[in-house]
Formats: C-alpha cells, structure tokens, sequence
C-alpha cells in the first residue's frame, strides 16, 4: 500500500480553546468534498478537529480513491472542548491491517493491545507535540520510549507522523519515525519537520 500519515490536526491546526475548536471544525461531509482532489493511488490519513452532532473530537479521517472511507476518533483528548471518542475498529487498507491511536492515544498500552488482538499489522499514530519549551523538554524522551513500546508490545510496525519546528516559546517535538515490531526505528525526522519514507515489508 502507498501511504501518506499526516499529524493530528493537519488541517486547521492545534485549537488552544474550546473557542479555537469550534472555529477550526469541519465535519466529515466538508472533508469528503475536498476528498477528491487527492491523488487517486494514494491512501492519506489525515487529523482535523471534526464537528460532530453529538460534540467536537479530534479525529483522523482515511481517505482512499477520492473517499473517506473510515475515521478514527481520540479516545483520550486533552484538548479543550474535545470529547472523548470510542477506539476505531481495524482496517484493512491495501491487503494490511491497519489500526489508529492519536496522539496521547499511544501512551496507553491497552488500546494498542486491543488493536493488536483484532489482527492490525501496522498502527498509525497521527500526533500533535507542539508544545511549551518547558513540556517539551519532559515529554521528548517518553513520546519516543511510548512509540517504541507500542510496537514491542502489540508486534506491530507502528508509524507516527508528528509537527516540528520551533518559535517563541514552543517546540514541537517532531516524533516523526516508522518503528519495527523490534522496536528499532528504522526512519525518523530528527525532531525535524521533515517527511519519513520507508518500504516496511
């Protein structure tokens, strides 16, 4: 399969308030109208603040042949005005069994256990690490020991895609990487905003 994983919240960014949330939002069906531009041989998971009729969520939307064919919520939000979703089934996107943790997500062991035992090969974990210099400093170091776990734990590949970068204040932590079922990365950014490409076999 070819695929491309974005972060979490590609599209509109990181809300900071519930207020921010409500402003960035689209729903599914404003997603699927600008599905179409994608190219067509290319599955591309992509994270955005959905607007729901029941409330907002941070969700990764897999949009495959001009569709969104399935959409994943985070179980563990810890941004304002976000409500928790249910974890997604698998997926099966070009003969691989696919799963999805979002961000925070992926710190908890038992969501990619489940994950694991419903067949996923590969978890795909979009991620959002802008943060304070203060955070960043602190959470550097868990975030990747926590990518690393997950794909030692489930036996699985797991592939992260994470912003980078810096300004004022604020880093992003860029954990970026495709770690094997070893638990050995086997490509990473660096911290960098940078794209990771690897044939995962």
């Amino acid at each position: 399969m070819d695929l491309l994983l974005a972060p979490e919240f590609a599209i509109g960014g990181l809300p900071h308030t519930e207020r921010d949330a409500k402003r960035r939002a689209v729903t599914v069906e404003q997603l699927q109208a600008s599905a179409t531009t994608l190219p067509r041989g290319l599955t591309v998971v992509l994270g955005f603040t959905e607007r729901a009729r029941d409330g907002l969520y941070s969700t990764a939307a897999v949009i495959t042949a001009g569709r969104v064919v399935h959409v994943a919520r985070k179980v563990f939000p810890r941004e304002p005005g976000l409500s928790a979703g249910d974890l997604a089934p698998v997926i099966q996107i070009g003969g691989v069994m696919v799963g999805i943790l979002i961000c925070a997500d992926a710190t908890h062991p038992e969501l990619a256990a489940t994950l694991a035992r419903s067949g996923a090969q590969v978890l795909l974990c979009p991620l959002n690490n802008d943060m304070s210099e203060a955070h960043a400093d602190q959470w550097e170091e868990p975030t990747r020991t926590a990518l690393r776990m997950r794909a030692l734990e489930a036996r699985c590949w797991v592939v992260s895609a994470d912003v980078g970068g810096v300004r004022p204040g604020r880093r992003a932590l860029g954990a970026t990487r495709i770690v094997s079922p070893t638990g050995r990365t086997v490509a990473g950014a660096g911290g960098l905003l940078d794209f990771v490409v690897a044939e995962v076999p």
